[in-house]
């Protein structure tokens, strides 16, 4: 409200701009009830109020412009006109910026469930702005704006206007300059684009930490339950730890499948943090950890994304290299081959493999050639066997709840392999016992603890983690070092799973998708400009966005995301709107018998208040997602970025070569004579 304000200098004018919101989010959040989307931070903190209001905000400017040149047009007349002007640009210009997030909808998986409803929501909320904007704002208009005062201009703009008028008039005595000027930063951009890493979704901070330990199969789980408590103690000295809760071994209920030389710690953290970043949290508890109790492997993760990375790759960690083959001790030395790789490549933490060493285990072979000649059953044999370590019997119920119940044998009578020997199991008559010794070969090996399978191969599961540069780039560098260090032998097989293939899965959709996008949106300018050559002036402002847009990821030290590519895509929809909105004006005005030159500074000069208005109304919309740093911040930060520093170069772009560019294209001279300078046009 405080920037429309600045801008138009009416506060009816601006009550009436920003009236579309709450019709716009209700219409969104209705289509939200229909389609079933869940109102979460992707799908409602995309919605920028700056864009909801562009098209509303460019009528009612018009408006007010055309009245203090006309005052003595009937008020009505006044503003039906100006409706018929304005609405084709305006329409054609929000249904771009609807088609841009089209892309968006064709996700799958894990990305389409993340970001598709984000694309759905603003698709609703936009359409909702612009039936407001042709239905309600011109009616509005005729009866809120016609006994208003309308000022001339505010400080802000007539400031802005200032400066900017006499910039553009050198700027126009030197179009060639310009225009390489120009072109030199969409080449500066693209270099640095190379540069920039990537990841799927930036890291959010969830205000809680979890901790897997993972101990050897071996220890007794006094030992392991003695250390974990020591562990605890450790994590609480530190002043941002409120509380620890930690797991043992696999819960009542089963959801994750764990040993007893395994530990989960849910570290909750103090609220509002201050002093260390939660990176640097986990650097220095990771390091007393190493320090003072380093009989375990320690991976560090947060409750949701443990729970995500599980879901994408099986592991707990970011990322997960499996090897498939057949024999157990070659895909041993081949994990520890890959280890060494990962912590060869900077950025990498939480390396490891299962390397669980062997355990000891009681074989019982069963020997049917001595059952049968005994006339004992298999199946008995095989109870008595079970009985050793514990019967699964009926469960049972006491005071309404159920009770599982398990039978086995007296431990001091299967402490020992002669014990376990002299075991007796009844004949089939029934008229005698056997030892267990007579019908069975009994004796101890060792063996690893588990054999991990996908598929119905053997594989062994290499976990890593990435802390200090993005994930794409560190996944890229490991793959290489992998390649020259590890050789797999015939018949094995290497896969990397983890947030990265989301990544690259939604890359290479977008890569076919969006060209797609962009042609239907030329056309539908096309439609709306009537020429091609007006349509290509248009989408000369898309490098220019995208420049600034990656500026800005540079400058915030941010990697590309699926956040910031949708940042991209709001973005491009903004700066197409402007461009419509200027093209369009200074079609009107050549068409009047005025030169293109003449054209375009007039156009330059007259939407300079609506360029402005909705470049800063959009960016400044933005600026409480770029600077906040609330819970869940950090995936709205780069979407943000990008649109605020597009809209800068875009802005720039549609205010001083545009209307140069105009000139050119319709093959008028790009110079203009003294007469023509925009401090001159009337």
């Amino acid at each position: 409200m405080a920037v429309l304000l600045a801008v138009i200098g009416n506060l009816r004018a601006s009550l009436l701009i920003a009236s579309v919101i709450p019709f716009a989010l209700v219409c969104a959040m209705t289509g939200m009830r229909v389609f079933g989307i869940s109102a979460n931070l992707l799908s409602l903190g995309a919605i920028d109020f700056g864009m909801i209001v562009d098209s509303s905000l460019v009528v009612v400017e018009h408006v007010l412009s055309r009245r203090l040149k006309e005052p003595d047009l009937p008020f009505g007349t006044l503003v039906r006109s100006s409706a018929e002007q304005i609405v084709r640009p305006v329409s054609f210009a929000i249904l771009v910026i609807i088609m841009v997030y089209l892309p968006v909808l064709t996700l799958e998986d894990i990305e389409g469930r993340m970001f598709r409803p984000m694309a759905q929501t603003v698709i609703m909320a936009l359409a909702a702005s612009l039936l407001y904007c042709l239905v309600w704002i011109p009616i509005l208009c005729v009866s809120v704006l016609r006994t208003t005062k309308v000022p001339h201009e505010t400080r802000l703009m007539a400031w802005l206007r200032r400066h900017y008028l006499p910039l553009f008039s050198r700027c126009a005595r030197r179009p060639r300059l310009l225009v390489g000027g120009s072109l030199g930063v969409c080449l500066l951009a693209a270099g640095l684009a190379m540069t920039l890493g990537s990841e799927f979704v930036p890291q959010l901070e969830e205000g809680a930490l979890t901790l897997t330990a993972t101990r050897l199969p071996s220890t007794a789980l006094q030992t392991v339950l003695a250390s974990v408590r020591q562990q605890e103690r450790l994590i609480k000295s530190f002043p941002e730890v409120e509380t620890v809760v930690s797991n043992t071994g696999t819960g009542a209920i089963p959801t994750d499948p764990m040993g007893q030389n395994e530990t989960d710690s849910f570290i909750l953290l103090k609220e509002p943090r201050t002093g260390r970043s939660q990176a640097e949290l986990v650097a220095a508890m990771n390091k007393t950890l190493q320090e003072n109790l380093p009989d375990a492997l320690y991976s560090w993760s947060q409750p949701v994304q443990m729970r995500m990375d599980d879901l994408l790759s099986g592991v707990r960690t970011q990322i997960a290299v499996s090897v498939y083959g057949d024999d157990l001790p070659t895909l041993g030395r081949l994990g520890g081959q890959v280890v060494k790789a990962l912590n060869s490549v900077r950025g990498a933490a939480d390396v490891m493999a299962p390397d669980d060493g062997t355990i000891p285990f009681l074989h019982i072979d069963v020997n049917r050639e001595n059952a049968g000649r005994l006339n004992v059953r298999v199946q008995d044999i095989l109870d008595m066997v079970e009985a050793i370590g514990g019967h699964i019997g009926r469960p049972a119920t006491a005071d309404n709840a159920i009770i599982a119940t398990q039978a086995h044998l007296d431990p001091s009578q299967t402490h020992t392999l002669a014990a376990i020997g002299d075991l007796r199991v009844p004949q089939a008559d029934g008229r005698g016992t056997v030892l267990l010794s007579q019908v069975a070969d009994i004796r101890q090996q060792d063996g690893p603890p588990r054999i991990s399978r996908d598929g119905i191969r053997r594989r062994v599961v290499i976990q890593a983690n990435v802390r200090g540069r993005d994930l794409a780039s560190y996944v890229a560098e490991a793959q290489k070092a992998v390649q020259r260090t590890v050789t797999l032998p015939h018949g094995y097989t290497m896969r990397w799973d983890g947030q990265f293939r989301n990544l690259q899965s939604a890359s290479k959709r977008l890569a076919i998708v969006v060209p797609i996008a962009l042609t239907l949106i030329f056309l539908l300018l096309v439609a709306a400009l009537g020429t091609v050559r007006l349509a290509l002036l248009v989408f000369c402002n898309l490098p220019l966005a995208a420049s600034g847009g990656i500026f800005a990821l540079v400058l915030r030290g941010l990697p590309f995301s699926i956040s910031a590519g949708i940042g991209f895509i709001a973005l491009f929809g903004v700066a197409v709107l402007n461009g419509v909105v200027l093209v369009s004006t200074a079609e009107q005005i050549r068409r009047r018998g005025v030169d293109a030159v003449r054209a375009g500074f007039t156009a330059a000069r007259e939407r300079f208040r609506p360029v402005m208005a909705t470049a800063l109304v959009a960016s400044l919309g933005f600026f409480p997602m770029a600077f906040s740093a609330s819970a869940g911040a950090e995936v709205e930060r780069p979407l943000a970025s990008v649109v605020i520093g597009g809209l800068v170069t875009s802005t720039l772009l549609t205010l001083f070569v545009l209307p140069l560019l105009y000139a050119r294209f319709m093959k008028q001279k790009t110079r203009p004579k003294e007469d023509t300078e925009p401090t001159c046009v009337s």
